[in-house]
């Protein structure tokens, strides 16, 4: 038996997630163009706190995400164990990508300023603009994962009626929102980048709430 209270605990790593969704994409600035600017970024306390805080939100969105699982598992347990596969998936992509960045990349940036030199200088700044490719990599899979593993919660939901017929629908949505920001990461659409913004920052913390909200009412049933 699933204790309500765990339940619970896993709503309010969702509910949370709203909080940290907004941060992402509404508190924290982007990273400067300059490629000097950004060589300096490892001494930002804003920056460094920014990279933590995606590490911390991936975290608690993946224990939402089980909450999830742990309610309706009984009554899909093929789909939403493939959803809850790719969350795991998306959650590893990420947070890996962020501590390459924290230990890897701003340990490259330390050693671009403290170098005297001029080939060692070229030899780092090559390597710091190469990283861009790799970060991208691990960035695309965290897109893909993220969208497979909101596809297939929505299909565990789809023989549903009510509130949870709604939820299918809106966690498809977000699936298709997801695939499309990944294609425009080739077709580099100016129209679908304008779209993804706003969308993060309405439609994820709407999201990410209705799905805290569905765990808690499904801790409220257990409890019966």
């Amino acid at each position: 038996m699933i204790h309500p209270n765990f339940l619970r605990f896993t709503a309010i790593c969702g509910f949370v997630t709203v909080l940290t969704t907004l941060g992402i994409h509404v508190f924290f600035p982007d990273p400067p163009a300059d490629f000097e600017a950004r060589a300096r970024l490892f001494q930002d306390t804003t920056y460094l706190l920014n990279r933590w805080w995606i590490v911390i939100h991936c975290l608690l969105a993946l224990v939402a995400m089980w909450g999830f699982f742990l309610v309706q598992y009984k009554r899909s347990l093929g789909f939403v164990g493939l959803g809850l596969v790719f969350f795991g998936a998306f959650t590893v992509a990420e947070v890996a990508r962020q501590m390459f960045v924290l230990f890897y990349l701003n340990g490259l940036r330390a050693r671009y300023l403290a170098a005297t030199d001029a080939a060692s200088k070229s030899l780092l700044k090559h390597d710091l603009n190469v990283f861009s490719l790799f970060s991208a990599s691990f960035f695309g899979l965290f897109i893909l994962a993220f969208g497979l593993g909101n596809l297939f919660y929505g299909l565990s939901l789809w023989r549903e009626k009510g509130v949870s017929k709604g939820l299918s629908w809106s966690l498809i949505l977000w699936s298709i929102a997801s695939f499309t920001a990944l294609a425009n990461e080739f077709i580099e659409s100016g129209v679908i980048s304008l779209f993804i913004e706003k969308y993060n920052f309405i439609y994820q913390p709407l999201m990410r709430g209705f799905l805290a909200w569905w765990v808690w009412e499904g801790a409220k049933k257990e409890a019966l």
